[in-house]
């Protein structure tokens, strides 16, 4: 199974070696793949791992968190977790409908 947890406290690639080499340790742990950007390691496991469990073993490599796991435990078709866009740009700035690109003159006219 494969579940995706974003993690915090992470800034270098030193970072991420320390939370993998931590992770790989762990006995159900069968590939951990920790990205700096965004903050988060995709998790295959044998078995599912609670997630007080993984925050130990990362605490031992340094001052990370897992904040939240994504997946349903029986894997995740992404490495990182869908975004969900609320509002655009345009939503809270009126002014680009009335105006194209924000420009209050014809395009090529100055």
């Amino acid at each position: 199974m494969k579940k995706y947890y974003e993690i915090t406290g992470m800034s270098c690639d030193d970072c991420v070696e320390n939370v993998k080499k931590a992770l790989m340790e762990l006995p159900d742990v069968v590939e951990a793949e920790v990205k700096l950007k965004p903050q988060g390691v995709l998790l295959t496991l044998n078995e599912s791992i609670d997630t007080n469990v993984l925050q130990a073993q990362i605490h031992k490599a340094g001052s990370y968190t897992i904040l939240n796991s994504h997946g349903d435990g029986n894997g995740v078709n992404e490495d990182t977790p869908d975004i969900q866009r609320t509002h655009s740009f345009t939503d809270t700035h009126t002014e680009r409908h009335e105006k194209p690109f924000g420009i209050d003159h014809e395009p090529g006219v100055i």
